[in-house]
C-alpha cells in the first residue's frame, strides 16, 4: 500500500547554525508533551518565551490567506488567534513567525549565538565541518565518550577535541545516528557489515523514524491581486518588495511562506472530508482528546514540490498542503557505508501503513472542500484544469468528481515529506530495546554521550517541531548545568577518565563566528 516502489523523496539537511525552519512559531499540542512532563520535562516553554526566539503574533497576510480562513470556519472549524496556548492547536488562524522587533529572522542561532556569546573564550563554532566520529576509551565494562573527530574534506586532514566531561550529540534527526553508528553505537550486524568496531550493540539507533507526511502540494486558480505569485513570476516586484522590507521593514519579505495553518481531528464528523469514511479505517495517534492529527497549510501563491514549481507566468494560484502530523508509517535510517562523508540510507517508508493512505485521502478532499468555500471560492475563476499533466490538478477539477482510487494515485505520485522528520536516532525511553536514550538524554550502554535534537522526542508532536526542539535544548542545558556542579556525583553522569589530547583545528579560520 505504500509509495511506487523506489521512488525518491527529496530530504533537506541543515548545515547552518539555527537550523533551515521556516519560522513559523509553534509550541504544538499541550498534550503532546504529557508523557514528557511525567518524566520530569516541565517548565521549558516558559523559558522559551522569555529567553528564547521571538515572535510576531501578527505578521501581515495575503487576502487570498484571510479567504482561506473565513472559507474554513464556514465549513465548521474555527478560528483560533493563538495556537500557542493551553487550549491546543484546533481551529484555524495565521501562524506566529520567529521574527523579531526589526521584522528579521530570529533563530536558535540568533537568539542564543549572539556577538557576547561567541567572543566567550570557552566556545568555538567550527564552520563547513564534517564529524567523523566519537572516540571512545574503555574503562572497566562500560565505554567512555572522551573525544570527536572532525574534518572539512573527505582527505584532508583530521582534528580531534577532547571532552573535559561529556560529548553532547545534535547533529539532527539524521546525522545522530549517522555519528552514532561511524561511532561504533548501533546495530552490531549492520556495524561488522562495515568492518566497523562495535562499542556497543544498541538496535534502537537509527530505527524509528517518523516524519510528517503529506500527499502533496494541491494548486488552485486564484484571480490577480490577491496572491503573491507577482514575487516569482516578476523579478521587479521582487526587487521592490525587498526594497520595501529592507527599508521600513514591512511588506511580503516580512512574513511567511506557508502563512495559514488549519488544525483538525480526522475523526470530526462534522467536517468534508468525503464520503464512504467507513471503508477507509485510520489509526487513532492522537496526543490526546482534543489534539490534532491533521493540518492543512495555505500557502498565496502557486507552488509544487516544495516550491521548486511555480506557476507559469500570467498564472496566480493558491497552494494548499495537507500535513499528516500522527502518520503510523515508521522507518530507519542506516549506513551506507563507512566513510562519513557517504550520507546514510534514509527510508521513512511513507505510506507503508494503510492508515496514512486513508488519511491522505481525508485530507485532500478536506483541502479541496475548503478550496471551494465561500468566500475563497469567489476568488477562483472557472477554469477546470487540463488534466493530470496540469498544475492545477486535482485543485480545479471537481472533487465530487475524483475517485478514491485516483486520489490514492495521486498521494503515491506526489508524496514529500515536510521536513519533519523525528523520534529516530535516540528515541527517548527506559527500555534500551525500544530507545537510545535514557530520561537525562544519556546513551544507553555509554558513559559522557547525550543526544539533543528532534530524534530523542518520544513521539511525533503535532505541529511543527521547531520550537520543542529549543524546548528539549533548554532541558539539556539545565541538565548539563547540574552535572557541572562541584558537588554532583559525576558517576552518574560521565566517567571521570582523562581527555585525550586535542588538536587545535588551526586550519579553520571561522572557528569562533557563524
Amino acid at each position: 500500500m505504500g509509495m511506487h516502489a523506489n521512488a525518491d523523496v527529496p530530504a533537506a539537511l541543515g548545515n547552518a547554525p539555527g537550523g533551515i525552519l521556516t519560522l513559523i512559531y509553534h509550541a504544538c499540542d499541550p498534550a503532546d508533551y504529557d508523557a514528557w512532563e511525567e518524566q520530569g520535562a516541565t517548565g521549558y516553554f516558559d523559558k522559551i518565551s522569555r529567553d528564547g526566539p521571538r515572535v510576531n503574533k501578527n505578521p501581515a497576510v495575503a487576502p487570498i490567506s484571510e479567504y482561506g480562513i473565513e472559507a474554513a470556519q464556514n465549513i465548521g472549524i474555527p478560528l483560533s488567534t493563538d495556537f500557542n496556548t493551553s487550549e491546543g492547536s484546533l481551529g484555524a488562524g495565521i501562524l506566529h513567525a520567529m521574527i523579531d522587533g526589526k521584522n528579521e529572522r530570529s533563530s536558535a542561532a540568533t537568539t542564543y549565538l549572539k556577538p557576547n556569546v561567541l567572543a566567550r573564550p570557552n566556545l568555538k563554532v567550527a564552520v563547513k565541518c564534517t564529524t567523523e566520529r566519537i572516540l571512545f576509551a574503555q574503562e572497566g565494562v562500560v565505554p567512555t565518550a572522551v573525544g570527536v573527530v572532525f574534518s572539512q574534506t573527505r582527505d584532508g586532514p583530521k582534528f580531534v577535541v577532547g571532552a573535559k566531561r561529556e560529548v553532547i550529540l545534535s547533529a539532527g534527526i539524521v546525522g545522530s545516528p549517522h555519528i552514532l553508528q561511524l561511532s561504533g553505537v548501533g546495530p552490531a550486524d549492520d556495524l561488522k557489515k562495515f568492518q566497523i568496531p562495535v562499542v556497543h550493540d544498541l538496535p534502537s539507533v537509527g530505527q524509528n523514524l517518523c516524519d510528517h507526511f503529506s500527499p502533496g502540494m494541491i494548486c488552485f486558480r486564484a484571480k490577480p491581486g490577491k496572491t503573491l505569485d507577482d514575487l516569482v513570476q516578476s523579478p521587479l516586484r521582487a526587487v521592490l518588495a525587498f526594497l520595501q522590507w529592507f527599508t521600513i521593514g514591512t511588506g511580503p519579505m516580512a512574513s511567511l511562506g506557508g502563512q495559514v495553518g488549519i488544525f483538525t481531528r480526522s475523526d470530526d464528523e462534522t467536517l468534508p472530508y468525503g464520503p464512504h469514511l467507513e471503508t477507509l479505517p485510520i489509526k487513532n495517534l492522537k496526543s490526546g482528546p482534543r489534539s490534532p492529527d491533521l493540518e492543512t497549510i495555505l500557502f498565496p501563491l502557486a507552488i509544487t514540490k516544495q516550491g521548486m514549481d511555480v506557476a507559469p507566468p500570467g498564472n496566480y494560484g493558491l497552494t494548499i498542503c495537507p500535513v499528516l502530523l500522527k502518520p503510523a508509517s515508521r522507518g530507519y535510517i542506516a549506513l551506507r557505508s563507512a566513510d562519513p562523508y557517504d550520507h546514510p540510507n534514509i527510508d521513512p517508508r511513507y505510506l507503508s501503513d494503510e492508515s496514512d493512505l486513508n488519511m491522505s485521502l481525508r485530507s485532500m478532499r478536506l483541502a479541496m472542500n475548503i478550496a471551494r468555500t465561500a468566500p475563497l471560492v469567489d476568488h477562483r475563476p472557472r477554469i477546470g484544469p487540463d488534466g493530470p499533466d496540469d498544475l492545477f490538478w486535482p485543485g480545479d477539477a471537481d472533487p465530487d468528481a475524483i475517485s478514491d482510487d485516483e486520489l490514492k494515485r495521486i498521494a503515491r505520485m506526489r508524496a514529500m515529506s515536510c521536513l519533519h522528520p523525528q523520534t529516530s536516532s535516540a528515541r527517548t525511553g527506559q527500555d534500551p530495546s525500544s530507545s537510545v536514550v535514557d530520561l537525562e538524554l544519556r546513551v544507553h550502554g555509554v558513559r559522557g554521550l547525550r543526544v539533543c535534537d528532534a530524534s530523542v522526542f518520544p513521539d511525533t508532536v503535532s505541529g511543527h517541531p521547531a520550537i520543542p526542539v529549543i524546548a528539549v535544548a533548554e532541558r539539556a542545558a539545565d541538565i548539563i548545568d547540574i552535572c557541572a556542579l562541584p558537588h554532583f556525583c559525576y558517576s552518574t553522569c560521565i566517567s571521570p577518565v582523562a581527555p585525550p589530547t586535542v588538536q587545535q583545528p588551526r586550519s579553520l579560520h571561522s572557528t569562533n563566528t557563524y
